[in-house]
């Protein structure tokens, strides 16, 4: 192979890098614009984004993020090897879904990827998924003499999800849609929208003019804080002064 040839086929490979990485991040990007980006509880927000899954659904989360632990949900089982049911909370972090069960009196943990499959280092998971969206999830076991448990989902949500309807993103992976406010406290926070697959696109929002009193100072708080407060003034108050020592 001569210099030129060598040449040549570096630079094919080269461009065809720079492309597939253009498209996957392109394919990554996803992005919301949120309008206001200030207001009031009760305030209406229009929403709109790019770069989700063609014709899925998305879902909307505000606010902190919250673990659901050991979630009590029923999940449904189908012969002896297959399980499906859906999440008290959703939309769910991508990547945090796990899946406990038992076989032979033994733990495992069924964990997703990130974009919507289910993983089982222990080989036994033949298929399995999780809709971020909806919260379904659904897994298939390979054939044993061993009986499987249904096991139940843990996961991480959003503090405010429950009050906004999921939208669908068109042909193009594009969103519109109209959100309010939620009865949230004073300060900034993540409105984050997050697909079937995975994508993710998050903005801020600053809420303002808010009766909420924030988690961290519920009535007990302030009560704990302000008797502090009062301990500290009364020993002051009580405390001697230090005499002055003559020159």
């Amino acid at each position: 192979m001569n210099r030129k040839s060598y040449s040549a086929i570096v630079l094919v490979s080269l461009a065809l890098l720079i492309v597939s990485a253009t498209i996957l991040e392109a394919k990554a990007a996803a992005a919301i614009v949120l309008n206001p980006t200030t207001g009031a509880p009760g305030t209406s927000v229009a929403i709109s984004g790019t770069g989700f899954a063609a014709s899925k659904t998305v879902g909307i989360g505000w606010g902190p993020e919250g673990a659901i632990v050991n979630d009590p949900v029923t999940v449904t089982t189908v012969g002896t090897t297959e399980f499906y049911g859906t999440t008290s909370q959703h939309p769910i972090k991508p990547g945090s879904f796990n899946w406990k069960y038992q076989r032979r009196a033994v733990d495992f943990t069924i964990t997703d990827n990130g974009h919507g499959a289910l993983n089982d280092p222990s080989g036994f998971l033949a298929s399995g998924e999780i809709n971020y969206t909806s919260g379904y999830f659904h897994r298939i076991m390979s054939s044993s003499t061993q009986a499987y448990t249904a096991g139940t989902p843990s996961y991480t949500t959003y503090r405010f999800n429950s009050t906004f309807p999921d939208l669908l993103a068109s042909g193009s992976g594009a969103i519109t849609g109209q959100l309010t406010v939620p009865q949230i406290w004073n300060g900034s926070e993540t409105v984050w929208v997050i697909d079937e697959t995975g994508q993710v696109g998050s903005g801020n929002f600053t809420v303002v003019n808010s009766p909420i009193v924030p988690e961290p100072l519920t009535l007990g708080g302030v009560i704990v804080l302000s008797s502090a407060a009062l301990i500290v003034s009364v020993y002051f108050l009580r405390k001697k002064p230090i005499p002055k020592v003559a020159a």
